[in-house]
């Protein structure tokens, strides 16, 4: 019989990794079709506004994937606190 007797620190860099595996292919994509975008559409009048529109939603989501992945990697305790009462 096998325990698991990962080490916290071990499962951290696990998830992390897993994380950057999921938001690398993403951002790549992402970047891509602004890059498509940016070349074939003529910016001027709605298109322009929307690919505006389209550029901060990208941005947006790029950010907060980057920031799930930061997360998920870094080290901090996932235990909750306990707060300690002041006896009155």
């Amino acid at each position: 019989m096998i325990s698991d007797t990962t080490s916290p620190h071990e499962s951290r860099w696990r998830r992390g990794v897993y994380a950057a595996g999921l938001v690398i292919p993403f951002t790549a994509s992402q970047l891509w079709a602004l890059l498509v975008l940016l070349r074939l559409a003529p910016l001027g009048g709605l298109v322009g506004q929307a690919f505006v529109l389209l550029l901060l939603g990208s941005c947006v989501a790029i950010w907060a994937g980057w920031r799930w992945t930061w997360q998920l990697g870094r080290d901090r305790d996932h235990q909750p606190t306990s707060k300690t009462r002041v006896p009155t």
